[in-house]
Order: structure tokens, then sequence, then C-alpha cells
């Protein structure tokens, strides 16, 4: 009889994959022309990231090669030459947990004003298991925009789990606020960015902020984590973090709240009732067609919608999380005329999240009011 096994992770201990249960898009037949690149990957290019939250290496062994990984990036990063000015911080712990302290970066480009500036709120990608900062274009969108950079160097997962990512972010959301005018920025014009799990962390930290009374002028993401809860139709290969790799990141950084319905969009953005996403701030999307979590992705956005925020969303066909669809916005190949596309289009949502007011508080008024009459309160 036929093995019913996907052979291509058969190397993978304690991880059976049923043949029917995933698509192999291991292939540049499904990318986009434009935008093949990275498509067709070896999967053994990944293999000393996938150590970082596979569950069969040790936390003990995580934690040294990942101390040692976040030493050469953070070596890499202040030892070449920048085009802003870079200050470090360490800064208080947030309200809910006070004790622990958060590193915040602040990113002064050369045209910055000496006060009221735009804020570039930029959160790194790396699966919560790697915050690498030149893999990411922080210092061009703050020359771009003219905008000051905040850059929180947030712990990891196996640092600590969740909540510890969106403590640190929230500490340094909220000291940014509390010091504006000694970095020179304007409270009222931060707009939040990230890519991957960057856009995940962003989204959630929106949710977090909210429930504090903190409203960004506006979050602009691409390929977002959304839910940890997994739905028929989601399985994808591609040898670089796909579903399979979502699945034991996510799980990593929930640990026993992973796959849970106990916890809120603060952990994972999908996991919001509609009525959580009213009075949410302007939200941009920008999602692959073969994303790890892309059908969540669709009900989430459908969330926004029905709560009546400002959400604009955009699926690239032929992509995948990591192709050179990406390459204008985050380190995923070469740039060509497709990718480029897309990337204006990002940098343009940023813009319009500066240059207006998308924010609709009156949502929330009107749904104070029809509670009000419903209840008779």
């Amino acid at each position: 009889m036929e093995n019913r096994y996907f052979e291509k992770v058969k190397n993978q201990k304690d991880l059976l994959v049923e043949k029917d249960r995933i698509t192999d898009l291991n292939d540049k037949k499904w990318a986009h022309p434009d935008g093949a690149e990275l498509f067709n990957l070896d999967p053994a290019l990944n293999a000393q990231s996938r150590m970082m939250y596979d569950p069969n290496v040790s936390m003990e062994e995580k934690i040294r090669i990942g101390t040692q990984k976040q030493k050469g990036y953070m070596d890499e990063w202040w030892s070449r030459k920048h085009s802003c000015e870079v200050e470090e911080h360490i800064v208080p712990g947030c309200p809910e947990e006070p004790e622990t302290q958060a590193v915040v970066w602040v990113v002064k480009p050369k045209t910055a004003r000496p006060k009221k500036n735009r804020v570039m709120f930029y959160v790194i990608g790396g699966g919560i298991y790697s915050v690498n900062p030149n893999a990411y274009p922080i210092e061009m969108l703050c020359e771009k925009y003219n905008a000051v950079g905040v850059v929180v160097i947030y712990r990891m997962s196996w640092q600590a789990q969740y909540p510890a990512a969106i403590n640190d972010l929230h500490a340094g959301y909220q000291w940014m606020t509390d010091h504006a005018d000694e970095i020179g920025i304007h409270p009222n014009k931060v707009v939040l960015s990230g890519c991957s799990s960057g856009a995940h962390l962003a989204l959630s930290l929106a949710f977090r902020l909210k429930r504090y009374g903190h409203f960004p002028r506006g979050i602009v993401t691409v390929s977002a984590q959304v839910d940890d809860r997994e739905l028929d139709g989601e399985g994808w290969y591609t040898g670089i973090y796909d579903t399979i790799d979502e699945h034991d990141t996510l799980m990593q950084y929930l640990g026993r709240n992973f796959n849970s319905v106990l916890v809120g969009p603060e952990a994972m953005p999908n996991h919001a009732t509609v009525e959580d996403c009213i009075g949410f701030p302007p939200v941009f999307m920008h999602q692959s067609e073969l994303d790890p979590d892309i059908l969540r992705n669709l009900e989430f956005y459908g969330k926004l919608v029905k709560a009546r925020s400002f959400a604009e969303l955009h699926l690239y066909g032929g992509s995948i999380h990591n192709n050179s669809v990406w390459a204008g916005i985050k380190a995923t190949g070469e740039l060509n005329a497709y990718s480029r596309q897309v990337a204006d289009l990002y940098y343009n949502e940023i813009e319009y999240c500066y240059k207006f007011d998308l924010r609709r508080p009156w949502v929330v008024d009107e749904y104070k009011e029809f509670l009000r009459k419903k209840f008779d309160l």
C-alpha cells in the first residue's frame, strides 16, 4: 500500500502530515511570473532557523543558539554606518509587567524637526524567535516620511512566552507618549507597521493600546499571522515559513494558550470578536495568496468591516510568505516590477495614514448609544 504521509517532512520528529492534508508549493509553477524567486527553496537553508522553534530542541539549546544569533544581529547593526541617528533607551515596564524593563531605539533622520515629528512605530518580524533589524528598511522608512522611528527590541519566545512581547511593545509605546516632547514626536501622528510576526504583533498591540485609551493613526501590515487555530485548506508546504513553521512558532510563543479560546486578540488578532474591533485604528493589510493562515486573515478583515473600522485588504496572487513579491519591503529577494508595484502601494498607504485621519470615533459613540437603547440603560 502507498505511504499516505508527506515525505518532505518525514525527518521532523513526532510530526505526521498526510498527503491529502497539505499542498506542496515548493515549485515555481505556483508563482506570479514576476515574483518566483525563493519559491523553489532548499529547505536545508532554513534548518538553523527552524531549530529555534522546533519542539524537539531543548530550551537550553535554543537559548544558547538564540543568544549567539541575536548578538550577531546587534553587532552588525551597531557596527555599520547609519544614515539616521540611533539612540537606545532602557525604559520602565508596562502597567501589566512593571518590574520588567524594555529596550527601545529612537531613530531620527537628519531632516527631523526639533519637535512634533511623525512617528514610525516599527515592529521587527522574525517568527517571535528572532529580532534582526538589519533585515528591514527601518532607516529608509524614517527618512522617506521624515518620521522618528521607535523600535522595541522585544523578548522572543525562547526568552519568555506570551504576553512578554506585547508587554515590551506596550512599555515602549507608553514611554514614547510620556516622553513625546523629549524625543520630539507628535503622539497623534503614530503609524504602526511590521511584516510577518511584526505585523501580527502590531495588530495585537493595537488591541492592547485600545484597552488603555491609545489610538494610533493607522496600521500598515505585511503578511500578518492573525490566528493559531488552523482551518482546513490552509495546509501549505514551501520549505520556508509555511503552515508547519507557523504552527510550531505560535505554539512556542503561546505555550499552553496555543489553540485556545481563553485568550483574546492581544494574543492573536483574529481571536477578536466583532465587538472587540469597534473603534480599532485604520488598517491596511497586505497578504500573500498562500500565507499560512490566509483564510483566517480574510475572516479577521471581515470582522473589521463588520465593526465599521476603516480597513483595506490587498491580496497578492502567486505569492507566498517569503518570496520576491515583498522584496521592496523586506529582505526576500531581488526587486522587480511586481515587487516595486507592491512596495509603492505599501509606501503610499503609510503616507495616507499620516496625511488623513481615517479613525472613526463616532462608531464607538453610536455603539454605546445602541446598547443604551437596547437595554434601556
